[in-house]
């Protein structure tokens, strides 16, 4: 099962790349066919149904519906069989627990608070006047978690005085460089070559303990390091399907050209799979400078081992000092088993990426990630040690993609990796993919969820309420869904929207029936107005939308059609 503390997802296909075996995460169901098992996956933008090629296989549970009422006989026979328990010590993994681990945390603090209004509606006559005016005035608050823009980092060596260290990691940090660069300048001290120890002392007096000796020694050590701790570019590992690239790598670029820029470096690009170069042109409008290509028929289909063999391959040839990762079903599959195979450090489901330094312990130029911890009760930056590439994954929505440039110029190197039928660890068997007419770039979207009950339901009342705006707003209205709400045959693939389907930004979006599962929630959070009709007072997207009223949607959405007919 995933972690209760977060949907990372990240520890399993590590523990794959240990065992050798075949990993297959984000499974919804299960059925033993043709004497063997087969298991139902999600996948960017749909579902899959596949095998393993040679098990035993490690299996990540998206969901596990319990039996409501299981028999007496089997619930007898389950206690009475003997669970294999596996500990550190059966696997022997050298990259698990503190002393492995490639990454530390540098900071623990709690979220933002969130600028949505969370406010509570009684009746549907104001619901409906919040729907217009939202709409009409843009209010609310769009890209809620986005990537912090602090101010670009500058390297040691590019500012205005090598003793201005306000780029550190902590706020600490900072304001400790900052008082002693204050009383060096009193001092007449514009060169860290001439602190003595009569300086020191006289430093330290005026200090009043704010730090002691050896940690004024290692500030002074770190005026002299103006050259970042890792080397080489920025990477993106592309994501693509059927010749398109997945909107989140578009935004990785974009982050990673950022990043680039600030470290004095270039921004690569890894793609792997078979006959890709049509996509490198794109890639490189969109930032990149060079597009590493792997190219093989055995990487038309995704396959989580033979394309971390490519992947790593490349990465272990060129060493990019950050690699970022798209934190999809496949990016969350992908970047652990190469992280793990190459031995650098990973941080999964990232929602800020930033350069900074850590002079007093001689870190420059360092990849800060914060992402939220323990279900998004508080933030945690962290950053990688003990690696030779800085990895993350990034949430879908979170970074912006940059305006493309079609005069761009880049490099095309293509890069041979020797894969055979063996490195193949599943066998696919089906795929389903969302297809159909969907205009995710309406102004307003109306999505059903399980609450919806049928699809009867779904078909009525979001087409009513879809009718209704429509006419009220006098815009296009799109239809959208959870992805329970898909799973449950309400309607197509193709209309479901969150991080395993498809992220969104509308003007205004309207939840029926959806209780704002996290991965949903990440998917439109980039909406400028969430508004909420849900029966459970205790539904999650209460604390993450604008409006909210609490009633069946059987209930509430015909009356709130007759109220926009009568505003």
């Amino acid at each position: 099962m995933q972690s209760v503390d977060g949907d990372t997802a990240q520890v399993p296909p590590q523990m794959a790349e240990e065992l050798g075996l075949p990993c297959i995460t984000y499974v919804t169901d299960a059925e033993f066919k043709n004497n063997r098992f087969e298991f139902t996956r999600i996948i960017s933008g749909g579902s899959q149904v596949v095998a393993a090629r040679n098990p035993p296989a490690i299996i990540t549970v998206a969901k596990y519906e319990y039996p409501l009422f299981a028999t007496f006989a089997k619930t007898r026979w389950a206690n009475e069989t003997e669970v294999i328990r596996w500990a550190s010590a059966d696997i022997k993994a050298t990259h698990i627990g503190v002393s492995g681990s490639k990454t530390s945390v540098i900071r623990v603090f709690p979220p933002g608070k969130s600028t949505r209004k969370c406010r509570q509606l009684s009746d549907v006559k104001s619901l409906a006047k919040a729907l217009v005016e939202s709409f009409k005035s843009g209010n609310g608050e769009s890209g809620q978690g986005a990537d912090d823009q602090r101010s670009r980092y500058v390297l040691p060596g590019r500012r205005a005085s090598l003793l201005d260290r306000s780029f550190e990691g902590t706020k600490k940090e900072q304001e400790d460089y900052e008082f002693l660069a204050d009383k060096l300048k009193e001092l007449s001290i514009t060169e860290s070559s001439r602190i003595n120890d009569a300086i020191k002392e006289k430093i330290l007096t005026a200090s009043r303990e704010r730090f002691h000796k050896k940690a004024l020694e290692d500030m002074i050590n770190g005026f002299k390091l103006t050259e970042p701790t890792f080397k080489g570019e920025v990477w993106v590992v592309a994501e693509h399907s059927d010749g398109v690239v997945h909107p989140a790598t578009f935004e990785l670029v974009g982050k990673a050209r950022n990043l680039a820029d600030s470290l004095e470096t270039k921004v690569g690009v890894c793609l792997a799979g078979y006959q890709v170069e049509p996509m490198t042109k794109e890639l490189i409008a969109a930032g990149a400078d060079n597009i590493y290509v792997i190219d093989d028929k055995l990487l038309d289909v995704f396959d989580p081992t033979a394309h971390r063999k490519a992947v790593a391959d490349a990465i272990r040839t060129y060493w990019p000092q950050i690699v970022l990762y798209a934190a999809t079903p496949q990016g969350r599959m992908l970047a652990p088993m190469v992280s793990y195979r190459v031995g650098c450090g990973l941080t999964a489901d990232c929602t800020g990426l930033d350069i900074r330094d850590g002079s007093r312990t001689g870190l420059i130029g360092i990849l800060l990630q914060t992402r939220p911890a323990l279900g998004g009760n508080v933030m945690a930056t962290i950053r990688t040690k003990n690696s030779k590439s800085q990895m993350a994954t990034a949430r879908p929505g979170v970074m912006k993609r940059i305006p493309p440039d079609p005069s761009r110029k880049g490099k095309v190197i293509k890069h041979k990796v020797e894969l055979s039928e063996d490195d193949v660890s599943l066998e696919i068997i089906k795929t389903e993919l969302g297809t159909g007419d969907v205009n995710f770039n309406a102004e307003v979207i109306v999505s059903g969820g399980k609450g919806m009950q049928s699809r009867d339901n779904y078909e009525l009342l979001v087409d009513l309420l879809c009718a209704a705006l429509s006419k009220k707003l006098d815009t296009r209205i799109e239809r959208g869904a959870s992805r329970a709400a898909v799973e449950q045959g309400f309607t197509e693939r193709a209309h479901q929207v969150g991080q395993t389907g498809t992220s969104i930004g509308p003007k205004l979006y309207v939840a029926l029936g959806i209780s704002g599962a996290i991965q949903h929630m990440i998917g439109v959070a980039n909406t400028e107005t969430i508004i909420a009709i849900n029966s459970d007072p205790n539904a999650p997207i209460f604390k993450q939308c604008d409006y909210y009223i609490v009633g069946t949607v059987e209930d509430t959405v015909p009356q709130l059609v007759e109220a926009l007919e009568e505003s």
